[in-house]
């Protein structure tokens, strides 16, 4: 059974089919057009055997006719029930890893060098490069989501990386974070939530 979301709206609740919930993103679809604008925080219970309920609030983050996209981060325990995953999205851009030197004789105690970013998500991400990076070595990555001069767009991470895989004259490094502050964990979440709603526009619902 697909999961159902109701929405307490002007003391009554409206009923909708969960369409897709991915990370922080629900989108659901309801019979009717909503009344509801984006920003407002709305109260919801979801369930999808009617024994398992889980009530939230969650705030209008776009809406397109009778669709409704809303931002709810879940617990950790939700996230595991509702077995919820991290959506990945595939990159192309340049960013940047830090970590101590290596090197006795450098004249610079922090390495640092340019690699292509291959995806991304709110757990972790995944990067090209023509280097190897010195084995259990935890890195320093950043980058500019959006190009430059855009401080919501600036990301700067501490990872672990998890596997290594060589790839013609490159290495592949998939990572988790480690480590990431409130402002850039906010600007990391708001991308992705981004993507995720562009995405989602695009597939049509019968």
């Amino acid at each position: 059974m697909e999961s159902i979301l109701q929405i307490k709206r002007d003391n009554r609740m409206i009923e909708g089919q969960v369409t897709y919930e991915e990370g922080d993103l629900i989108e659901a679809v309801f019979p009717s057009l909503l009344d509801v604008t984006v920003g407002d925080q709305l109260p919801c219970l979801m369930t999808s055997d009617y024994e398992t309920i889980s009530n939230f609030e969650a705030v209008v983050v776009a809406k397109e006719k009778n669709r409704l996209f809303l931002f709810h981060s879940p617990t950790a325990s939700e996230f595991r029930e509702q077995r919820r995953r991290y959506p990945r999205f595939d990159m192309e851009m340049k960013g940047w890893i830090q970590y101590p030197s290596q090197e006795p004789d450098s004249l610079f105690s922090v390495y640092s060098q340019m690699v292509n970013l291959v995806n991304l998500s709110l757990g972790g991400l995944a990067f090209r490069t023509d280097k190897s990076i010195p084995e259990e070595q935890a890195i320093v990555f950043s980058a500019e989501l959006y190009g430059r001069n855009r401080p919501d767009g600036v990301i700067k991470a501490e990872l672990k990386i998890i596997h290594e895989r060589i790839v013609g004259p490159n290495h592949l490094f998939g990572c988790t974070i480690n480590g990431i502050n409130a402002r850039h964990f906010h600007n990391l979440r708001k991308y992705i939530l981004q993507r995720q709603i562009e995405e989602r526009r695009k597939v049509t619902i019968e």
